[in-house]
């Protein structure tokens, strides 16, 4: 019966979960460049607000939250999961226990040319955190 009493307490929750897009809306434009930088969204639900430039898929710099990632654009993907395969992935943005995760990883951040706000270093994450086998590579 308790099992019961807290899975109805504790769906809505998780159900109702959204981006905290003030977040999301801080966390990239905190991402530097020696210029402006335009992004491209498949996802109409979300809707970033701020100082952001958005743009058609053609002419952005950075696609958020694509199902299929270019090979030859940089991404912000939807989930941890697509972060560790998708090796053009700069980051991800998504929901876990209710609540906005944000990562970004450093090394391909500065592999093109790109930098997070000092504010923002919480959000990074090194490229060998995301493989147990680079991991076990990087203690030896």
């Amino acid at each position: 019966m308790k099992k019961i009493l807290l899975i109805l307490l504790f769906l809505p929750i998780f159900v109702f979960a959204e981006l905290d897009l003030a977040k999301v809306n801080k966390a990239l434009l905190g991402i530097k460049s020696n210029k402006t930088l335009s992004f491209y969204t498949t996802n109409n639900r979300i809707k970033l607000k701020g100082n952001l430039n958005f743009t058609s898929f053609k002419e952005a710099d950075i696609l958020l939250f694509s199902k299929k990632p270019d090979k030859k654009k940089l991404t912000i993907v939807d989930s941890y999961k697509s972060l560790k395969t998708h090796k053009n992935s700069i980051g991800a943005i998504y929901i876990r226990k209710g609540r906005t995760q944000i990562v970004f990883v450093q090394e391909r951040l500065e592999m093109n040319g790109l930098k997070l706000a000092s504010n923002f270093k919480k959000h990074l994450i090194h490229d060998w955190q995301l493989s147990a086998e680079a991991l076990l590579k990087n203690i030896k």
